[in-house]
């Protein structure tokens, strides 16, 4: 199915000098996935970098309809996996403007990578899929990857984790290719049985707390 184009304008950018921090997590149906995703990063991020922050986490998706409710099995994961606003996520369709004022993308899948970079071509470089981005910042934190990260510092956490997506961006054609590109992509379980809604889940969850330690540890660096 190509992707729907839906553009709107002017398309604003991520202000470099903005306080807040602004996340996209993507997926197809903005249902289960991308809105998983925005809730544990929401939850547990601030938490794993021990500072109060301004942190906005949102969710699109490639092909959603607007208002639509959260899917019933994935808020249900949601739950168990500790979000609260599960109940409040309505689903939107993806814009120029929702790309182009991240400073961050985590895309649930290579396809939503893609899309994004369709749409806002310079945000490619901010763009990544979830468990790209989680490998990304593992490898910066072992010092696996040859990159010099400064340590956070008194300009603050959202121009500091502005720093890291660019660095990781830098690095990302130095990461060793996985066995297979599908390891890249979450599985999407939309309409499959309740164990796949468990599985995606447990995987989105996974990478969420490994780029949250893996942060920690680089933002604790001196």
């Amino acid at each position: 199915m190509p992707f729907p184009r839906h553009r709107a304008q002017p398309v604003a950018t991520a202000m470099e000098d903005d306080a807040t921090f602004r996340i996209l997590t993507v997926c197809t149906g903005n249902l289960c996935r991308s809105p998983l995703a925005e809730q544990l990063l929401r939850a547990r991020l601030p938490r794993a970098l021990g500072e109060p922050m301004e942190l906005l986490v949102s969710s699109a998706g490639t092909h959603a309809f607007d208002d639509d409710r959260m899917d019933a099995l994935a808020a249900a994961e949601s739950v168990r996996l500790g979000a609260t606003d599960a109940d409040a996520h309505r689903a939107r369709r993806i814009l120029d403007r929702h790309i182009a004022e991240a400073d961050l993308i985590l895309a649930m899948a290579r396809e939503h990578r893609s899309a994004a970079a369709s749409l806002v071509p310079a945000a490619l470089a901010r763009a990544f899929t979830l468990v790209e981005f989680a490998r990304i910042v593992e490898a910066l934190a072992a010092g696996t990857v040859d990159a010099q990260l400064p340590p956070r510092g008194a300009e603050g956490v959202a121009a500091w984790l502005r720093e890291v997506v660019r660095v990781a961006g830098t690095v990302r054609g130095l990461m060793p290719l996985p066995a297979s590109p599908l390891e890249l992509d979450i599985e999407d379980p939309y309409r499959f049985e309740a164990m796949v809604y468990r599985r995606s889940a447990d995987a989105v969850a996974e990478c969420v707390d490994r780029s949250a330690e893996a942060l920690r540890v680089l933002a604790d660096r001196r």
